[in-house]
C-alpha cells in the first residue's frame, strides 16, 4: 500500500513539472510567473508651482504678533504615482523659492505701532505624502499632502517703527545681515494641506493650499545668546499655489525585465 502511495505521489509531480517544462519550451508562462510580471503602470508628474503667501511667526515669551501679507513663492515639483493604487497616494518632492516672514507690534497693543517687520526669501524643499480621491478617470482627483520640509534662508529684510494705520509712512524695507552668532539661515518643520488637481491628457492644472508648521527658530535661543530674549521663534506660513504639470507613463515590470 505504502509503495502505491508513493508511485503516486512521484507521477503527479512529474506530470506536474514536465508541463512546466514543456509550458517554457513552448514560450508560454505559468499563472503564477504571469502574475508574477504583471504590468505596474508608473505616473511620473513633472510641473511648476507658483502663488500667494502670508507669514507669522510665534514667540516665546509671547509677542503679540500679526499675520505679514504679500508674500510670494514660486518653483519645480515632481510627483511619482502608481494609479493602479488608487488610495495610498502620491509622492511629491517640490523645490521652491519661497517668502516667509512676520509682523510684530510693540507691547502688546496693535494701535501702539509696529515695532518690527521681517521678510525671509528661502530655498525650501518637501517631500510629501498625498492620499487622494479620483475624479473620474482621466486622472483628476481630490488630495490631501502631509509631510516634513527643510529651508535654507537665502536674505532677509526688515523694517519697523511706524504706524500701520499711516499708509503714506511706511518705512522702506532694509537688508538684514545675518549674524551667525545669534541667527539661524537652516530651518525645518511640517507642511499640511490639500488641494484638487484636473487632468487634461498629459496635462494637468492643480490648486493646492498648504500650511507650514515652523519647528526650527530664527533666533537661536537665549540659552546659546542671552541677548536674543527669546526661548523660541518659529515661523509658520499660509500659502495658495496654482500648478502646471506634465505627464508621463513608464511600464515598471518592462524596465524591470530589460534590467534583469
Amino acid at each position: 500500500m505504502k509503495k502505491q502511495v508513493k508511485k503516486t505521489i512521484l507521477l503527479i509531480l512529474f506530470c506536474c513539472c514536465g508541463g512546466v517544462a514543456q509550458a517554457q519550451e513552448k514560450g508560454v508562462q505559468s499563472p503564477s510567473i504571469a502574475a508574477a510580471w504583471a504590468p505596474v503602470k508608473v505616473d511620473h508628474h513633472i510641473g511648476i508651482r507658483g502663488g500667494y503667501a502670508m507669514g507669522t511667526a510665534r514667540f516665546e515669551p509671547i509677542r503679540n504678533t500679526d499675520m505679514l501679507m504679500g508674500l510670494m513663492l514660486g518653483g519645480l515639483t515632481y510627483k511619482f504615482d502608481v494609479p493602479k493604487q488608487k488610495y495610498v497616494g502620491m509622492i511629491e518632492v517640490d523645490l521652491t523659492w519661497t517668502q516667509k516672514g512676520y509682523t510684530r507690534f510693540q507691547n502688546f497693543d496693535p494701535e501702539a505701532g509696529v515695532e518690527q517687520e521681517q521678510r525671509t526669501c528661502e530655498i525650501e524643499l518637501p517631500i510629501l505624502w498625498q492620499p487622494y480621491l479620483p475624479l473620474g478617470r482621466g486622472g483628476s482627483r481630490f488630495y490631501l499632502s502631509a509631510g516634513p520640509y527643510v529651508s535654507y534662508a537665502l536674505s532677509s529684510e526688515i523694517r519697523g517703527n511706524y504706524d500701520p494705520k499711516d499708509k503714506g509712512n511706511i518705512p522702506p524695507w532694509q537688508k538684514y545681515d545675518y549674524d551667525p552668532t545669534k541667527d539661524n539661515r537652516w530651518g525645518y518643520g511640517i507642511a499640511v494641506g490639500g488641494g484638487f488637481m484636473i487632468a487634461i491628457k498629459r496635462f494637468a492644472i492643480s490648486v493646492e493650499g498648504r500650511y507650514n508648521i515652523g519647528l526650527s527658530d530664527i533666533l537661536k535661543g537665549v540659552e546659546k545668546v542671552p541677548d536674543n530674549n527669546y526661548f523660541r521663534s518659529p515661523m509658520d506660513q499660509i500659502a495658495i499655489s496654482f500648478g502646471v504639470g506634465y505627464r508621463f507613463r513608464q511600464d515598471g515590470t518592462r524596465a524591470l525585465r530589460e534590467e534583469l
